[in-house]
């Protein structure tokens, strides 16, 4: 089963995320992680590596977090061999050209400013999970 990489630290935009993609009925197993520490530690890029590191299909990453932010990880991500080829779509607040125009410049595959749907909240999230989970191809 693929897995979907959650990076962010406002745990009610988690919680309406995995709700949309439970509505959603996406095949995806979804690992979350509340700051860019967290997750650079699952993935084997943290200070000190141990364990089996998590292989996500696709990461979904916020960018203003304590500790380790997303351009950071961002950074760390494109600059290692096994972790450079895994999609990332940056899940942000800002709409600033500079966040996006760094973000791409770091690698991103795609930005996505976080927004308040009436009818159908975190759906936004659940379409850009549908897309990189069931319709983009992966290389083997």
């Amino acid at each position: 089963m693929p897995v979907l990489l959650l990076i962010d630290d406002d745990l009610d935009e988690v919680a309406l995320a995995l709700r949309a993609i439970d509505r959603a009925r996406l095949p995806v197993e979804v690992q979350t992680r509340r700051n860019g520490r967290e997750a650079l530690e699952a993935l084997n890029l943290g200070e000190e590596p141990n364990g089996e590191p998590l292989h996500p299909t696709v990461i979904f990453l916020d960018l203003r977090m304590p500790q380790v932010d997303g351009f950071e990880v961002l950074r760390k991500l494109r600059r290692t061999r096994r972790t450079r080829d895994i999609p990332v779509v940056v899940i942000s607040s800002s709409e600033r050209p500079e966040d996006v125009r760094r973000s791409y410049e770091l690698g991103a595959n795609s930005y996505l400013v976080k927004r308040a749907d009436g009818g159908e909240p975190g759906g936004w999230l659940a379409e850009a999970a549908r897309y990189w989970i069931e319709l983009n191809q992966h290389p083997e």
